[in-house]
């Protein structure tokens, strides 16, 4: 039995609608969404042209093809928002963007309608008959011609997308970009033939080529080996990431089953990863699985695993996955081994409680001897012991300064301070252990930096340096430039002979070497402070040393007076610096110049 062209055209809309209703029941896929009404308004296109065959009214027939007409608008606006959708940017398609992109096809739709008023979109119309069924054909007006040219442009738009998308990714979404490229292609060059008259008959190819067209790619669509499975997604996130990476990566769907695990993460079952597949997470490794938070709900935690009587340590995070219209479809497990890392931390713990407490106990017991053994000896051996006790005073001092920078570091997190409220309190203690010297500071009264008391540290560290590599009668100039966009530079500048490059090298780079390294830990102090509030440190030698911090800029709180950073917060041995402001410190506050200390 021989099907009319008539029954052909009614079997595809039929076939059309069907697969509509299965890929709207599927549209939180990407792309889907569009695609369905591409899909609908095709197969509708086919049952209005349908019925244009089987009517024999010729007013009616106008009508069937105005209803063509205002459906055939959907096609290419739904075909390029499902080519955004596959290559992976939605982001473009913002409200304005949008309605730019409607704009013409309601215009057109509204031609269409009003067409016996103007006739833009026709000027009149003949029927023709074909063997058994007769067609309207109209003289085609420059509305349509303009609007088969936007269509094109729209179609044409999309295809540029896949071909760049072509160029860019492997061979799998090469192939799935050409088979979109063919689907789209073939309707779209009947549809410009047939508006051409090529070739000559009553039956419109252009409904039944979309249909087509809509129903090759709901069928990749719902086997999930096309828009469920995007280039962007697929190819940066798995190749060049999830399958190379060296974290452990398990993927779960959002009934907590498996997905995927990448190779480094196979290695915590006891099943190969193919076989791992679908199975719950909970059977597999229960103690990972609990990390597991709610759906869209994101999670950092460390945990415990055991595998091959070996214990190791994790940091866990895990990231909800979604897919389109803000579905949850599962959640990304990162595993990162912190194992090393902890014992690590637990050895720098155990040196840092000896270095601070039985360090310091023993050398003040060696102090303590010392003073007791200078007063049973004479001559050379008296200074031999004040040499003891000077290098015991060094060593406990250096353990304090270690201790308290420790602290710092761990429990200090970076807020707005007042500069000045932490250099004058440094500068007044260093004058007063070190009158022989000469110290000149410049702050303004106004400059505000993200810092915290740990800075007070690294202040004191470097002026005392300055001091001690100053000479007999050392300079040193403490100057802050606000001259900088977003950050301030704090400098502290001697006329010594300058720290060796070897030293500074050390100390830039980050790293000590058995070669190379410093001569000791004052340096790193200020340079882990500085760090620690998000600066850098320099240096500069010329005539002397310059070293320079610079500190992020930060806005002043709203009460300045009642800011949690005080004088004595930024204090480091715990004296109000209130009680011991140093000389000319009250007009330096009052008028931002440079201020030098005399000699005592």
């Amino acid at each position: 039995m021989v099907l009319s062209p008539l029954s052909v055209v009614l079997l595809a809309a039929v076939a059309g609608m069907g697969v509509a209703v299965l890929v709207w029941l599927h549209r939180d896929r990407p792309g889907a969404g569009p695609l369905a009404a591409f899909v609908v308004a095709a197969s509708f296109w086919a049952v209005a042209h349908g019925l244009e065959l089987a009517v024999p009214d010729v007013t009616l027939m106008g009508r069937l093809l105005q209803a063509q007409l205002t459906l055939s608008v959907v096609i290419p606006v739904a075909w390029l928002v499902t080519v955004v959708e596959y290559t992976g940017h939605p982001h473009w398609l913002t409200r304005r963007r949008v309605a730019l992109l409607l704009a013409e096809p309601a215009l057109f739709v509204t031609l269409v309608w009003s067409n016996g008023a103007h006739e833009l979109v026709w000027r009149g119309s003949q029927t023709v008959v074909f063997g058994d069924v007769s067609a309207l054909v109209p003289v085609w007006g420059p509305a349509h011609w303009a609007h088969l040219a936007y269509m094109l442009a729209l179609i044409l738009a999309g295809g540029v997308l896949l071909i760049r998308n072509m160029l860019r990714t492997n061979q799998l979404f090469q192939a799935q970009s050409l088979a979109l490229l063919v689907a789209i292609t073939v309707p779209t060059t009947a549809q410009s033939l047939h508006a051409l008259g090529v070739p000559d008959t009553a039956v419109d190819p252009t409904s039944l080529g979309y249909v087509v067209s809509g129903v090759v790619l709901s069928v990749a669509l719902l086997r999930g080996q096309l828009l469920d499975v995007a280039p962007v997604t697929r190819e940066l996130g798995r190749e060049a990431i999830f399958a190379e990476m060296d974290d452990r990566v398990v993927i779960v769907d959002e009934g907590g089953r498996i997905v995927d695990v990448n190779d480094a993460a196979a290695a915590l079952f006891d099943e190969d990863s193919v076989s791992l597949l679908g199975r719950p997470l909970r059977a597999e490794l229960p103690e990972l699985a609990a990390t597991v938070p709610a759906a869209g709900e994101r999670a950092q935690t460390e945990t415990r695993l055991e595998h091959d009587s070996t214990t190791r340590y994790y940091d866990v995070r895990v990231a909800p996955l979604y897919r389109a219209y803000g579905v949850v479809s599962g959640h990304l497990i990162s595993l990162r081994d912190v194992t090393e890392r902890r014992q690590r931390e637990q050895r720098i713990d155990v040196l840092n409680r000896l270095l601070r407490h039985n360090i310091r106990n023993e050398m003040n017991v060696v102090r303590g001897n010392a003073d007791l053994l200078r007063d049973s000896v004479t001559g050379p051996e008296c200074d031999r012991i004040d040499r003891i006790v000077r290098t015991v005073d060094e060593v406990v001092d250096r353990s304090n300064k270690i201790g308290r920078v420790s602290e710092a570091l761990e429990s200090e997190r970076p807020y707005p301070v007042r500069l000045c409220s932490l250099l004058i309190p440094v500068v007044d203690t260093v004058q007063g252990g070190h009158p022989e010297a000469t110290i000149s500071l410049s702050c303004p009264d106004d400059c505000w930096v993200e810092g915290g008391p740990s800075l007070t540290l690294a202040f004191e560290e470097l002026v005392r340096n300055a001091i001690e590599h100053g000479g007999d009668r050392p300079t040193v100039d403490v100057t802050v430039d606000t001259d900088r966009a977003g950050s301030v530079a704090v400098r502290v500048r001697d006329d010594g002979p300058g720290i060796a490059a070897h030293e500074r090298e050390v100390i830039l780079v980050g790293e000590e070497t058995p070669l190379q390294h410093g001569s000791g830990v004052g340096l790193w102090l200020v340079k882990w402070v500085v760090r620690n509030v998000g600066g850098t440190l320099s240096f500069a030698v010329e005539g002397g040393t310059t070293v320079e911090i610079e500190l992020p800029v930060a806005d002043p709180p709203a009460d300045p007076e009642s800011s949690a950073v005080t004088d004595a917060d930024a204090d480091a041995d715990g004296v109000d610096a209130a009680d011991r402001v140093m000389p000319g410190a009250d007009r330096l506050r009052d008028d931002p110049t440079d201020v030098t200390i005399p000699d005592s």
